[in-house]
């Protein structure tokens, strides 16, 4: 966890105004799809999760994922044959790695990778934990996403290893925090992207408290059958935690 004096935000589990990177978790709502449309469009890369819907009947046939930049991709079906089953769809991982590995490579114009959300559908992928993994630990960019809540009281495995990065503050947001600390977030965010210059103003714009992005949070009886084989040290790498130690406080 961030190990420093700074304040603790309302709503964050660590001292956020340190952290390199942000994740949301419990009811976020749009808070990532809000935010993120408050950034420099050139210093960001990411995705997001929706629904996605028979053009005919309207029936929810399982989750797409969209780009930062509008490129789309199955992420999951009903039908069978397109990958490992999570819930009661079936993950789509071919067509979701070919859309989104691409976006966790490193990048010297890219301060902020968006990942909308670190779900149980995602993490069957292996390289997708990977190179999350990687870009977690990496000195010259954050990440901003969002992780589903717990089950039964249990995080994943893979969430949880998140969580207890050093370089990483957790918002958990509930309907009441929502929208003060969705500003919060925003204001942290900037801090990040612009902190090789100067951050952008921040609109006075509320967040709408909507319900939580659809697909963001994968239901069913069955869990994700990896294994995390990743450690997690104790400390960030030493460039990374500079950075974080120069960001200004909230």
């Amino acid at each position: 966890m961030v190990s420093t004096d700074a304040l603790l935000l309302d709503g964050a589990d660590q001292p956020a105004s340190s952290a390199i990177n942000v994740f949301v978790t419990g009811q976020p709502g749009l808070l990532v799809v809000n935010a993120v449309k408050k950034l420099p469009k050139d210093m960001i890369t990411g995705f997001y999760t929706h629904e996605a819907h028979n053009s005919k009947t309207g029936e929810k046939i399982g989750l797409d994922v969209e780009t930062l930049s509008g490129e789309q991709a199955p992420l999951s079906r009903l039908r069978r044959g397109c990958g490992p089953k999570v819930g009661k769809f079936y993950f789509a991982m071919e067509a979701f790695e070919s859309v989104v590995l691409p976006l966790l490579e490193p990048n010297k114009a890219i301060k902020l990778h968006v990942i909308d959300e670190v779900g149980r559908m995602e993490l069957e992928s292996e390289r997708f934990r990977d190179k999350l993994m990687a870009l977690l630990a990496s000195p010259q960019v954050a990440v901003f996403g969002s992780l589903p809540a717990c089950r039964y009281g249990h995080d994943l495995p893979f969430v949880e290893a998140i969580k207890q990065r050093p370089d990483t503050a957790i918002f958990t947001l509930t309907k009441s925090n929502r929208d003060a600390t969705a500003l919060q977030v925003e204001e942290l965010l900037l801090n990040i992207v612009g902190s090789a210059n100067n951050p952008a103003p921040i609109p006075s714009i509320g967040i709408v408290s909507s319900p939580k992005l659809a697909g963001s949070s994968i239901s069913g009886d069955i869990e994700s059958s990896y294994e995390v084989t990743h450690s997690v040290d104790n400390e960030e790498p030493l460039e990374k935690r500079r950075r974080t130690e120069n960001l200004t406080s909230i």
